[in-house]
């Protein structure tokens, strides 16, 4: 509800500018006060070139590479290959990961792999340009999502990389607060959601607090970047948008407005040199990626 809340008070701002009453003061001095949090959800665009290239990142949830034809085009597998070759990313975290359906990445010759079920033909997926060793995956009880890590040496150093798709919210247009009968049944479904993805984040959370090294998130969070799961994986990490993004950096359209729901988190450790929401229609998510180096 934050993006509607912010549009009310954006529309009451203006009415009371221009009847010139005392109450816009009021807006500006709670905008003042909160601003910090506006970033995460608006970005005010930075028109600065980057100059260096850094350690590239791309995190995507290919949504099993319209493996049931989602998308009414064809060869969505090639055209996510030929999106993800143009960019060439050093780092590729790819979420909905589909070993049947997926392209051949060549030029990602170190990958890890890993069904979120057992048996199972999906999942998530570490493609890399550097080894990767000390792999890692984290299942989460009964659930079809699950996490899992890489490690890399870059520039002397080691860098963990995590890849972590947390349950979906399973919202959809028919969903509704304002139908009686509905209602309910959607803030009961909504509240178990949450309280999978909390017990979700704390089996990360596990897992992390053994990590030695400086680590970079790439996730589908199924949540917005004023919940309580959004803090507790980002934790001290910097949110890449909120530092090198632009506008609204929806990643997910639901009734036409865009949501925020995946995320690149980066240890404080790197700075962050670029940053970009891409708009291409290649599944329900917008990838992103995120150009790094060392302090």
């Amino acid at each position: 509800m934050v993006p509607f809340l912010v549009m009310i008070n954006c529309l009451f701002f203006i009415f009371w500018i221009l009847k010139f009453k005392w109450p816009f003061v009021m807006f500006i001095f709670s905008f003042l006060i909160g601003y910090s949090d506006w970033e995460r959800l608006y970005k005010l665009p930075n028109n600065a070139i980057p100059v260096a290239k850094g350690l590239k990142l791309m995190s995507f949830n290919v949504r099993l590479f319209n493996s049931y034809n989602w998308i009414d085009e064809k060869n969505i597998p090639q055209s996510i290959l030929s999106f993800v070759n143009q960019e060439s990313p050093d780092i590729l975290c790819l979420q909905e990961f589909s070993k049947e359906f997926s392209p051949s990445f060549k030029k990602y010759p170190y990958n890890y792999i890993q069904s979120s079920t057992k048996n199972g033909q999906n999942g998530l997926s570490i493609m890399s340009k550097y080894p990767l060793f000390n792999k890692g995956f984290i299942p989460f009880e009964n659930s079809n999502n699950s996490a899992v890590y890489a490690e890399i040496y870059y520039k002397s150093d080691t860098l963990r990389i995590y890849n972590i798709h947390l349950e979906s919210l399973r919202i959809n247009l028919k969903d509704t607060l304002f139908t009686k009968g509905n209602s309910q049944k959607f803030i009961n479904r909504l509240t178990d959601v949450i309280k999978k993805q909390e017990v979700q984040m704390d089996e990360f959370q596990k897992i992390d607090q053994n990590n030695l090294h400086p680590s970079v998130i790439c996730t589908d969070l199924n949540n917005n970047a004023f919940s309580k799961i959004y803090k507790g994986v980002k934790n001290n990490r910097i949110d890449a948008f909120s530092h090198a993004g632009d506008g609204l950096g929806g990643t997910y359209n639901f009734a036409y407005f865009p949501f925020r729901i995946d995320f690149i988190f980066v240890d404080p450790k790197m700075e962050i040199i670029d940053f970009k929401t891409h708009s291409v229609n290649l599944s329900d998510h917008k990838p992103v990626t995120a150009a790094l180096r060392w302090r």
